[in-house]
């Protein structure tokens, strides 16, 4: 009589499917082949624990694959808002400005959290880029010049046209 470790699978390869689905990086008969030590390259001949080492091993690299291209995304995340943070923009619970700061078209034109891995890779050279070249001024900082290029301006139509002084009362006391 042959014991539960010789039984066959048959027929029920749903789990192998949903584990690898579209994938064409994975070769069906080549896996196969390597979990039966290359007796055979077809589900239907691998025993029950073949079969369901080979699943969970599967089960098991695509957890750590997802768990790894999270941790790289979490990563690209931290280091687009520590540059984003060097450009002057508070990232501490700051959520309103940092999204602005993205959405802008010549930033990234997307949220932090709508980017994969590519585009923030991309986000960060661009952000070093702006960083190298000086960084950017905020709307706050571009106001602020401007006013003061006016408060010069008026200053030195002051020092260059001085008014005429008299002695009469100023039209406030009169």
């Amino acid at each position: 009589m042959a014991t539960n470790n010789k039984k066959r699978v048959h027929g029920r390869y749903g789990r192998f499917w949903g584990l690898i689905g579209k994938d064409d990086r994975i070769d069906k008969d080549e896996l196969v082949s390597q979990f039966t030590d290359g007796r055979t390259t077809h589900l239907h001949e691998m025993t029950k624990d073949e079969y369901e080492e080979m699943c969970d091993t599967i089960a098991e690299r695509r957890l750590q694959d997802r768990n790894s291209y999270r941790e790289r995304i979490r990563k690209a995340r931290s280091s687009v808002l520590l540059r984003v943070g060097r450009l002057g923009i508070n990232t501490v619970d700051n959520w309103d400005e940092v999204n602005a700061f993205l959405l802008s078209p010549k930033i990234a034109g997307k949220l932090l959290y709508e980017m994969d891995l590519d585009e923030l890779k991309e986000l960060t050279r661009k952000l070093e880029a702006i960083i190298r070249k000086g960084g950017i001024k905020s709307l706050k900082e571009e106001q602020k010049a401007e006013e003061d290029a006016k408060a010069r301006q008026e200053l030195n139509n002051l020092v260059m046209n001085p008014t005429k002084t008299t002695d009469t009362k100023p039209k406030y006391l009169s």
